[in-house]
C-alpha cells in the first residue's frame, strides 16, 4: 500500500497552495530579472548624454543585457537506476525523456525553451568527434584488458567477448563496446556532425544504446511553463558511467549551474560511485554563494508506512552527512505519480506524491534567492553611479574660479594617480597563492593515501578474482587498472575542489587589495573622482589531465604476488601485494600532486595578475573620462540645468530595485 508521502515529512497544511504560489513565483523570478534589466537600461539612457559616464554606460548596458537573457541552469545528477528521467518528466509535466532502458553511455541532454530557428519538439544532436569515439573505445579496451584497440579488428574482438569474462567493475565498458559494435555501420559516418530531428528520433538517440553511445550531447527544445521561465534542465551522465573519467564536464555543471538536484532511488544503498561523487559535492558545497543543492529520494511510494519512509529519508541523510554535506534539503517523491497528477490536473494526487512539497521551495529558490542575488548585484552597481553623479553635481555647482582650480588640481594629480595605478596593476600575489595551494594539496595527498587503502579491498576482492574459467591474468590486470583509474578520478575531483577554493581566495585577494588602494587614494588625492571597481569576468577552470595515476604501475610487474585466488586471499598474498604497491603508489601520488600544484599556482597567479591589470585599465579609463569632462566643462551655468534631474532619476531607479 502506498503511504502518503506528506506524512513522512512535517510541513504546513497549505502546501498545495504553496505549490501554486511557487509556480507563480517562478514567473516572477524571470520578471524580476527583466525589471532589473529595464532599470539598468533606463539608468544608462539617463547618463548617456554625459561623456564623464561613457564607460559606466557601457557597463550598465552589458549588465542589463545579461539580466534580460537570464537563464537558470538546473543540473540533474545521480546513478542510472535512480530514475532521473522520470523525475525530469515530472518536473516538466510531460513524458519528454524516455524512461527505459538506461544506457550506460548517457550523453548530456539539455531541455530548454524554443529559440531562434529551433521550434518546439525539435532536437539538435551533436555527435562525438571521431577522435573522442576512438579514445572512448581505446579506454574501454584497456579497462577490460583487451590489448591495444585496432581500427580494423576491434569489432571482431568485441564480438568474441563473453559476459563471464568481464569483471563486475567492467560491465559498463562491456555494454558500451557491444553497443558501439552493433551501431557502427549506421552511425560511424555521423561522428563529428550535428543533426536536427523531431521528438521521436530524439527518444531513439536517448534510449537505444547502439545510437546513444555515438552522441556527445542533445539539446531538446521543448515549450512548457518551466522552460518558458528560462529554466534549462541538464541531465548529466551518472557517476557510474564510462564517462565518469571525464570529471571536467561534470565539474563545470556542478560549479556553474544555478541549482543542483541529486536523485537517488528509494531503498537503494549508495554505491561506491555514489559515495565518492557525494564526497566531491561535499567538498565543493562551501564554495557556493547559496546552498543550491536539493536531494531527491525517488519512488518513495514504495514505502508501506510513513515510518518506513521516514527511516529511509534518515538513512539518506546519514549518507549525505558522511559525505560532508551538512543540513541537506531532502525530498521524498514519487515521480511517476507526480507526472500522472500533473497530466490530469489532480492537485490531491500531486500533494500525496510529495512533489508539491519539493517544487514549492525549489521554485522559490530560483525566483527569490537566485534572482535576488542578481538584482542585489545590479543594485550595488547602480549605487556606485549615484555616488559619481552626486560628485558631478557638486562639480557643476562650483564657481568659475573653483572649476579652474579643479582642472589644475586634476592635471597635477594625474602623475601621482598613474604611478599608484601602476603599483596596483603590478600587484603580485603568487606567494599567497602558493602558500594556500600547498596547504590545500597537503590534505589532498593525505586523503588520497587513505582512500587508496579503502579502494584496494574493493578492487582486490574474491568476487572479482574468482577462478571460474575466465582469464585470471586479465582479471588481475583489470583490478589493478580499475583501482588506479578510480584513484585518478578521485585525484582529479580533489584538484577541481581545490581550484574552486583557490578561485575564492584569489577573489578575496583582488577585492581587498583594490578596495584598500581606493580608500588610501581617497585620502591622498583630494580631487579623486568617484571610481568604480567593476566585477571581473567569470573564472575559467584550469584543465586537469585525466588518468594521472594510471601509467606509473604496470600489473604485469606484480602478477607473481597473485598465482591463484586461494593463496592470494588465504595465504597472505593480498597483504604482500598491498605492501609492494605502497611505495610506488605513494611516489605516483606525490609526483602527480606536485605537478598539479605547480599548474594551479601558475594558472591562478597569471589569472590574478591579468585581473589586477584589467581593474587598473578600467580605473584609468574612468579617470580620463572624468578629467576630460571637467576640462571641457562649459563655463555657462544654464547648460547645467539639464543635468539636475539626472541624480534624482538615478535615486528613483535605485528605489525600484529595493
Amino acid at each position: 500500500a502506498m503511504a502518503p508521502l506528506a506524512a513522512a515529512v512535517p510541513a504546513s497544511a497549505s502546501d498545495s497552495a504553496g505549490a501554486a504560489a511557487a509556480a507563480a513565483a517562478a514567473i516572477s523570478g524571470r520578471q524580476r530579472l527583466g525589471e532589473a534589466a529595464a532599470v539598468l537600461s533606463a539608468a544608462a539612457e539617463a547618463l548617456a548624454p554625459y561623456p564623464a559616464f561613457g564607460s559606466g554606460v557601457r557597463e550598465l548596458r552589458a549588465r542589463a543585457d545579461g539580466l534580460r537573457g537570464g537563464r537558470f541552469t538546473v543540473a540533474l545528477f545521480g546513478a542510472f537506476s535512480a530514475g532521473k528521467s522520470s523525475f525530469a518528466n515530472a518536473l516538466l509535466g510531460a513524458q519528454v525523456l524516455p524512461v527505459s532502458p538506461h544506457p550506460t553511455t548517457a550523453a548530456i541532454n539539455r531541455i530548454l525553451a524554443p529559440e531562434g530557428d529551433m521550434k518546439h519538439g525539435q532536437a539538435a544532436i551533436t555527435f562525438k568527434s571521431l577522435e573522442a569515439m576512438r579514445e572512448d573505445l581505446a579506454y574501454s579496451f584497456e579497462a577490460l584488458q583487451l590489448g591495444a584497440w585496432k581500427e580494423g579488428s576491434w569489432r571482431a574482438e568485441v564480438n568474441k567477448l563473453k559476459a563471464p569474462d568481464v569483471p563486475p567493475s567492467g560491465r559498463a565498458h562491456f555494454s558500451f563496446l557491444k553497443a558501439a559494435a552493433i551501431g557502427w555501420e549506421h552511425n560511424a559516418a555521423k561522428l563529428g556532425s550535428r543533426e536536427v530531428t523531431g521528438l521521436e528520433q530524439f527518444a531513439e538517440y536517448v534510449a537505444e544504446e547502439s545510437r546513444a553511445c555515438f552522441v556527445a550531447g542533445i539539446d531538446l527544445y521543448y515549450s512548457c511553463p518551466l522552460t518558458e521561465q528560462g529554466i534549462v534542465i541538464v541531465d548529466t551522465p551518472g557517476a557510474d558511467s564510462i564517462h565518469a573519467r571525464h570529471t571536467g564536464v561534470t565539474f563545470e555543471y556542478m560549479k556553474n549551474s544555478d541549482a543542483l538536484l541529486y536523485v537517488t532511488y528509494y531503498n537503494h544503498a549508495f554505491s561506491r560511485a555514489d559515495r565518492q561523487f557525494l564526497g566531491h559535492l561535499g567538498r565543493v558545497k562551501g564554495s557556493f554563494a547559496l546552498d543550491k543543492m536539493f536531494f531527491i529520494v525517488n519512488a518513495a511510494d514504495l514505502a508501506s508506512t510513513p515510518g518506513e519512509l521516514a527511516s529511509v529519508v534518515e538513512h539518506v541523510e546519514g549518507g549525505l552527512r558522511a559525505a560532508g554535506i551538512e543540513a541537506p534539503q531532502i525530498y521524498p517523491v514519487s515521480s511517476i505519480a507526480a507526472l500522472d497528477a500533473k497530466r490530469s490536473a489532480d492537485a490531491a494526487k500531486l500533494e500525496s506524491s510529495g512533489f508539491a512539497r519539493f517544487e514549492a521551495p525549489f521554485l522559490r529558490f530560483i525566483s527569490e534567492d537566485l534572482a535576488g542575488l542578481a538584482v542585489g548585484a545590479a543594485r550595488h552597481e547602480l549605487q556606485q553611479f549615484i555616488a559619481r553623479a552626486e560628485q558631478w553635481s557638486e562639480t557643476l555647482a562650483k564657481s568659475e574660479e573653483e572649476r579652474e582650480q579643479l582642472k589644475v588640481q586634476l592635471s597635477l594629480d594625474r602623475k601621482r594617480f598613474l604611478e599608484e595605478l601602476q603599483l596596483l596593476a603590478n600587484s603580485d600575489k603568487e606567494a599567497e597563492i602558493a602558500q594556500e595551494t600547498g596547504e590545500l594539496l597537503f590534505h589532498v595527498r593525505r586523503r588520497l593515501q587513505f582512500l587508496a587503502g579503502d579502494l584496494y579491498h574493493e578492487y582486490f576482492h574474491p568476487s572479482l578474482l574468482q577462478d571460474d574459467g575466465g582469464d585470471m591474468k586479465r582479471k588481475f590486470a583489470a583490478s589493478v587498472k580499475g583501482w588506479l583509474a578510480q584513484l585518478s578520478i578521485e585525484l582529479e575531483r580533489e584538484v577541481q575542489a581545490t581550484s574552486l577554493r583557490l578561485e575564492k581566495k584569489c577573489e578575496s585577494l583582488l577585492a581587498k587589495e583594490a578596495e584598500a588602494w581606493l580608500v588610501r587614494l581617497q585620502h591622498e588625492i583630494p580631487a579623486l573622482p568617484a571610481l568604480s571597481i567593476y566585477a571581473t569576468s567569470a573564472w575559467l577552470t584550469p584543465s586537469v589531465s585525466e588518468g594521472s595515476l594510471e601509467q606509473g604501475i604496470k600489473a604485469v610487474s606484480y602478477w607473481s604476488y597473485f598465482k591463484n585466488p586461494k593463496t592470494f586471499f588465504e595465504g597472505g598474498g593480498k597483504q604482500r601485494l598491498r605492501d609492494a604497491l605502497e611505495e610506488p603508489l605513494s611516489d605516483s601520488i606525490k609526483e602527480a600532486v606536485q605537478r598539479f600544484g605547480r599548474d594551479l599556482i601558475e594558472f591562478y597567479a597569471q589569472e590574478t595578475s591579468a585581473r589586477f591589470a584589467a581593474i587598473a585599465a578600467s580605473l584609468e579609463a574612468q579617470w580620463e573620462e572624468w578629467e576630460s569632462s571637467v576640462s571641457g566643462m562649459p563655463s555657462a551655468t544654464d547648460s547645467d540645468e539639464s543635468w539636475k534631474a539626472v541624480p534624482q532619476r538615478l535615486h528613483a531607479l535605485h528605489q525600484a530595485l529595493l
